[in-house]
């Protein structure tokens, strides 16, 4: 297998959106948290279920060919990081903050916009596979 770092996707590519929710916490994190202060947010695929990809959303190094991307809308200098094969597959989607006591619920979520594109083995389409540089 290919390296995933060889993939020809650009930072330009992706078009993300943040929830407001998701804006204010990460401003939130930046101002009040020193232990992630040299550190990006990266959204990452986790892995793989019949239903489609999973998602990871946390602080991250920033990696040798990783993408830097600005948070639209944030009115401060946010930024995320992906790297690019996550970048390949998640070009346009949601990141929100969820925080909900009586369900129990609190994190970051990304809602992939091609989330019902990459069930079950799509993969076997090599037409739907990174171009590789």
């Amino acid at each position: 297998m290919e390296n995933n770092q060889d993939i020809n996707v650009s930072a330009e590519e992706v078009q993300i959106k943040f929830t407001q929710s998701a804006i204010d916490q990460l401003l939130l994190i930046k101002e009040n948290d020193y232990t992630v202060e040299d550190l990006y947010f990266r959204l990452k695929i986790d892995g793989k279920g019949c239903s489609g990809f999973d998602y990871a959303l946390g602080y991250s190094d920033l990696v040798d060919k990783d993408l830097v991307i600005d948070v639209p809308n944030s009115g401060e200098q946010l930024q995320f990081i992906m790297d690019p094969f996550t970048a390949y597959y998640c070009k346009t989607g949601v990141i929100d903050f969820v925080q909900d006591f009586e369900e129990n619920v609190e994190g970051f979520s990304f809602e992939n916009d091609a989330q019902k594109s990459y069930k079950g083995k799509f993969f076997k389409d090599e037409t739907r596979n990174p171009v590789f540089k």
